[in-house]
């Protein structure tokens, strides 16, 4: 976590030593406009903000669900890592004046519901890794498009930091180190 956490840090602060302090102004006045952002912007930050929790409680999920050593740690992976990541969107979000929503997407929580059933049981390890695997495609083709063309300079920086961990979770749970 803290060396995501360095790494968006690092981002942010480059970012601003980039723009110079004589745009600091200009930067505050636009960043607490919702102008500023772009429908782009606005979709990855609530995409990933959901995402996020989703990936959370899943990881979570799978700590008591989970009948392998190896899912239980990458579902502990998970959760430390998207708590770190949705600690940057948060915070970009509200410095541009975007309301997040507050929970999961219905489908998110069908998902997990469907988890659920399956806890204890050699079926859940399976299926949890199966449902991580297009949840973790989906983000990164977001991020992709974010950074390709999205608006913000504060949005684009944290898909760029977010992206090299999205890929390595995506790495993971498609024939990855659960698979051996």
């Amino acid at each position: 976590m803290t060396r995501s956490r360095a790494r968006l840090a690092a981002v942010c602060a480059t970012t601003l030593c980039v723009m110079g302090a004589t745009s600091l102004p200009a930067l505050a006045s636009s960043s607490s406009s919702s102008s500023a952002v772009s429908t782009l912007d606005r979709q990855l930050l609530t995409a990933a903000h959901q995402g996020n929790l989703w990936e959370i409680t899943t990881g979570q999920q799978a700590q008591s669900a989970a009948t392998t050593a190896c899912v239980k740690r990458v579902g502990a992976d998970f959760i430390r890592d998207h708590r770190a990541l949705d600690a940057g969107v948060v915070k970009t979000a509200a410095e541009l004046g975007v309301a997040l929503p507050s929970g999961q997407t219905s489908a998110q929580l069908r998902q997990t519901a469907a988890l659920d059933s399956l806890a204890g049981t050699s079926a859940y390890d399976a299926a949890w890794l199966k449902a991580q695997y297009p949840a973790h495609v989906q983000t990164l083709a977001l991020i992709d498009k974010e950074i390709a063309s999205g608006t913000n300079p504060l949005v684009k920086s944290l898909a760029k930091s977010a992206r090299p961990v999205v890929s390595r979770h995506t790495q993971m749970v498609d024939h990855g180190v659960c698979h051996a």
